[in-house]
């Protein structure tokens, strides 16, 4: 298991976690998100890369004021923790809410960013399906987190993996998850989802990119839409929900070994 390092950003005790060796790599989770969400990807790119995970503000072992939260001041949290593990240049890869902050960070950052992966990202959170359901998640956090947690789950998942897994599973996972959630910062981050809009930053991505659309997505629709607007991407779609790593681990690690070996330097 990987240690946990802390580095101070703005304020912020920011925690990360470094594995095994290679050319960096940092992964940028989602909304609500810890290691454990990367499934086996993190061991699996971690066999020849360095890979590099965060707990931005909000998430995991973070702590900072409370105060609200913008994907500049999360971009600039990414952008810290792989100095401090003394990298200059790095592959990014970014899910949902941490789609858009990788994003921000290869906009603001092109000479950092050696090349850019992007899952299950968005535009803008005021799309009004997104802006709706980020309300509910809102409504939920404050009045039962363990509707929230299951509502995430069914619309996160699809409906083969539920039926698979079976109640008793989900209902392990809510529980093993509550004890973990950090849910004010949760709430933050919620707050942030509604509040995106990349739609000029994408105009300036000039790093290689890859966007991944998961084909049973009920929670984000429109990245498509997301990869139509960086100049130049490429979009590649796995079989797989929003939590994306649960179900579609190995297509997506197969897409992202062969895009990254393609950008090494």
């Amino acid at each position: 298991m990987a240690t946990t390092n802390v580095v101070n950003v703005d304020g912020a005790r920011v925690a990360y976690r470094l594995h095994g060796r290679g050319p960096a790599v940092v992964l940028v989770s989602g909304t609500a998100a810890l290691d454990m969400h990367w499934g086996p990807v993190i061991g699996e790119l971690a066999r020849h890369r360095t890979v590099i995970s965060l707990d931005y503000s909000g998430s995991g072992d973070t702590t900072d004021d409370g105060g609200a939260l913008s994907l500049q001041k999360l971009a600039h949290q990414v952008r810290e923790v792989a100095g401090a593990a003394g990298v200059e240049r790095f592959d990014l890869i970014g899910h949902s809410l941490g789609a858009a902050i990788a994003i921000q960070l290869a906009a603001s950052s092109a000479d950092r960013v050696r090349s850019l992966i992007v899952v299950a990202g968005f535009l803008r959170g005021a799309e009004p399906r997104l802006k709706l359901q980020f309300e509910l998640w809102l409504d939920l956090l404050r009045t039962n987190r363990g509707a929230f947690l299951k509502l995430l789950l069914l619309s996160g998942l699809t409906p083969a993996f539920v039926s698979r897994v079976g109640i008793s599973t989900i209902e392990d996972i809510v529980k093993e998850y509550t004890h973990l959630a950090n849910w004010e910062g949760i709430a933050r981050q919620v707050e942030l989802d509604l509040a995106v809009d990349v739609s000029r930053q994408v105009e300036r991505v000039t790093s290689p990119t890859l966007v991944v659309n998961c084909a049973y997505d009920q929670i984000v629709t429109q990245t498509p839409e997301l990869a139509a607007s960086i100049p130049g991407s490429t979009c590649q779609e796995i079989s797989a929900g929003h939590l994306a790593f649960f179900e579609g681990a190995d297509q997506f690690l197969s897409l992202a070994t062969e895009f990254l070996r393609r950008h090494d330097a």
